[in-house]
């Protein structure tokens, strides 16, 4: 009896222990202190007197567990949709990072995609400048007459050295592929024919080539711009990817604090008398 009524007295005495979220909103950070072991604080001692806060679940890229390795800052909420998240990073890689409290990774992927589009505007403006500058060339040193013709045109202008040099290589393509005095070879030869009115001839044969080399320089920098926004689709399968696994360890992590919060619980702990109780309870607010 004696042993029953110092149990009731321990229950009866024992403080109740209630924990609210520091972190903006109602978010739970309710964890019960270890009652044995390493982690343990002895009654009367000042790691017993500040309460179980000691011994919550921390959080911060610093904390051990998944939310450590994963950067996230705060405790995983509830309304953190897998949709949501997705659409997100497929418009901006990093934004659905971010949205799932992930945003020094989210930061990564932004970077990413900020250093990308600068590129794509560098190798397009350098296409822009150097054909401005072929086509200034072609029509200062060659005679051609305006600047909107199709690229077709600008690439014979850099292969031949007069508009009448290219129709004697195009009759002599049309008689190799279709005979000479066909209704083929003729279609072919009006149909392709540079007329006076698009006349060019070059000066010198340097000219003509330095007039290629700027062409070729251009038409480089126009593929390497398609290569980048190629980069760009790369960024956002990789963070949705990202932003996919991401969210499965952010579900994990709710799960796991939703199995350890609420309720009462009786646990034995070693006092400076001996072995005593202590009755918790824990409650998000």
């Amino acid at each position: 009896m004696r042993s029953v009524a110092t149990l009731l007295c321990a229950l009866l005495l024992c403080p109740v222990v209630a924990a609210a979220d520091g972190i903006g909103g109602p978010r739970p950070l309710l964890r019960l202190a270890p009652a044995i072991g390493p982690g343990a604080p002895l009654a009367g001692s000042p790691d017993a007197a500040s309460g179980p806060s000691g011994a919550m679940l921390a959080w911060g890229r610093e904390a051990p567990g998944p939310q450590g390795a994963l950067g996230l800052a705060e405790p995983p909420a509830a309304d953190r949709s897998l949709v949501k998240a997705l659409w997100r990073s497929a418009v901006l890689p990093g934004w659905g990072e971010r949205y799932l409290g992930a945003a020094n990774r989210g930061w990564i992927f932004m970077g990413a995609e900020a250093a990308t589009w600068g590129t794509w505007g560098t190798f397009k403006t350098q296409e822009w400048l150097r054909r401005e500058n072929y086509i200034e060339m072609a029509q200062v040193f060659a005679g051609v007459g305006g600047d909107g013709y199709e690229d077709d045109y600008w690439k014979i202008v850099g292969q031949h050295a007069s508009w009448l040099d290219y129709n004697e290589y195009l009759r002599y393509e049309a008689r190799r592929e279709y005979g000479f005095g066909t209704a083929a070879y003729y279609d072919y030869i009006a149909d392709h024919e540079i007329g006076e009115a698009d006349a060019w001839t070059w000066g010198s044969e340097a000219r003509r080539f330095a007039y290629a080399d700027k062409r070729k320089a251009s038409k480089d920098a126009e593929r390497r711009a398609t290569y980048t926004l190629y980069a760009l689709l790369v960024n956002r399968v990789f963070s949705l990817v990202d932003t996919f696994r991401l969210w499965r360890t952010h579900e994990t992590v709710r799960e796991h604090i939703d199995q350890e919060r609420g309720g009462l619980d009786l646990s034995a702990m070693p006092t400076a008398d001996g072995l005593g109780w202590r009755l918790s309870w824990t409650r998000s607010f």
